[in-house]
């Protein structure tokens, strides 16, 4: 049996491994991201965002709510989840479900952080939430 030791975050690995956390850090350190920029990559990475994310996308029909408001498309590729409001200017509202909105790849670009919508946008109630 292979020796095993214990990570400062609490996985047991292999003595011979280094930790997944420990890449993380050093893949980071790399890029030469600051404190700011580590936090924003822990938080899409993070198990609650991507349940978030999928939960939003559903909500929202599986298509990007622009194109359907502005060009009346169904755009179901390259989804993203947009902050209305961005997390740098308002971070308190990062886990707020009606500050987020389905948008394809395009569309989430090209509104980047204006803390704004160019689109009228209502936020679907539960019980009209579309299932897929």
């Amino acid at each position: 049996m292979a020796k095993m030791k214990i990570c400062s975050c609490g996985k047991i690995i292999p003595s011979v491994d280094t930790c997944s956390c420990k890449k993380l850090q050093k893949a980071l350190r790399r890029k030469h991201l600051n404190e700011q920029e580590v936090e924003e990559a822990k938080f899409l990475k993070s198990a609650r965002w991507r349940k978030l994310r999928l939960r939003i996308i559903k909500r929202d029909g599986g298509s990007c709510q622009r194109c359907l408001s502005k060009y009346n498309i169904v755009e179901s590729s390259n989804l993203q989840v947009h902050h209305i409001k961005s997390r740098k200017n308002y971070s308190e509202l990062r886990w707020d479900e009606t500050n987020l909105v389905t948008l394809c790849r395009l569309c989430n670009t090209q509104l980047g952080t204006q803390d704004k919508l160019d689109f009228e946008f209502i936020v679907p109630s539960d019980e009209n939430m579309y299932c897929l």
